[in-house]
């Protein structure tokens, strides 16, 4: 006897959505992602000073995580060895 496979639209309808991954995240996820305050890095944001961003509307802010971690490795120091004498 042969078994009937499910179709594709009764086996879509079983499976989860695929999961979105998030790319963007708030002024506030942003400043705890950095260690930082969120006035302290708005401030940075109105100075030119801090990571990229993007605009969405007048009066929100996101950021992009690997802008993020951009900005992180871009200030990354490395210490220097220790010289003999």
């Amino acid at each position: 006897m042969h078994r009937r496979q499910p179709s594709s639209q009764a086996k879509a309808q079983s499976e989860p959505p695929p999961r979105i991954p998030i790319e963007y995240i708030t002024a506030r996820e942003a400043a705890a992602f950095l260690g930082l305050g969120v006035q302290t890095l708005n401030a940075m944001r109105r100075s030119g000073l801090g990571p990229d961003y993007v605009k969405v509307s007048k009066s929100r802010v996101v950021y992009e995580i690997e802008a993020l971690r951009a900005y992180t490795t871009a200030r990354t120091v490395r210490p220097l060895l220790e010289s003999s004498f």
